[in-house]
């Protein structure tokens, strides 16, 4: 069976959302139950609330305005894609480079010391953002959808349009990066939601060179 990895954070994440209306009470104990289904699954209740239509924007502000977003170390050890030993060594060489005034993402130093592959990566990435993987092979992206956000724009960020219309637009990204992602959201009207993805580097910038 799926296991639960950690109770008390996502039933907390769950009360946020029913408290400020998101889901109802039902709708949690739904996705409550179909998390205890899962069967060879590792998925925090933020991922199953996705799955079932909650906006990904109330999920993350939900997470973020309670500090109850998991550690992208912590993912990667409930996945067991790395020891308790490692993830303490990964601390300390990210201590190290901060003593030195840089900034190194935990992700990316994991990959860095050889603990896991760029596909456990992205899964972690995908948990951590509450983010969908899509794969872009074989995509084509419309040059009409790229203005949306404009090629210059799309080929420094790597950012692919997947979707734009009247109420929403959904867009890939290499990689998460605040700062892009909250320009990006004050680009387009209030009403408008905009739905983050994740995909592989390289596959985006072969998209973008055909446009």
């Amino acid at each position: 069976m799926g296991r639960n990895l950690n109770p008390t954070a996502e039933k907390m994440l769950g009360q946020i959302l029913v408290e400020r209306n998101i889901i109802s009470p039902g709708f949690l104990q739904l996705a409550l139950d179909r998390q205890k289904k899962e069967e060879g699954e590792y998925k925090y209740i933020g991922e199953i609330l996705l799955e079932m239509g909650v906006p990904q924007q109330k999920i993350n502000e939900a997470l973020d305005g309670y500090n109850k977003r998991k550690p992208i170390g912590q993912i990667f050890l409930d996945l067991k894609i790395i020891t308790t030993d490692q993830l303490q060594e990964a601390l300390e060489k990210q201590s190290q480079f901060a003593k030195k005034a840089v900034r190194k993402p935990m992700g990316k130093l994991m990959l860095e010391m050889g603990v896991t592959t760029y596909n456990g990566y992205m899964d972690v990435l995908s948990k951590h953002f509450n983010m969908a993987i899509v794969s872009l092979r074989g995509f084509f992206p419309p040059t009409s959808l790229q203005r949306a956000i404009g090629k210059a724009y799309a080929q420094r960020h790597h950012i692919v349009v997947l979707e734009d219309n009247v109420t929403g637009i959904k867009l890939a990204l290499a990689e998460p990066d605040s700062l892009v992602m909250d320009e990006l959201r004050r680009a387009f009207p209030s009403g408008k939601s905009v739905e983050f993805c994740l995909a592989d580097r390289f596959e985006i910038d072969d998209c973008l060179k055909e446009i």
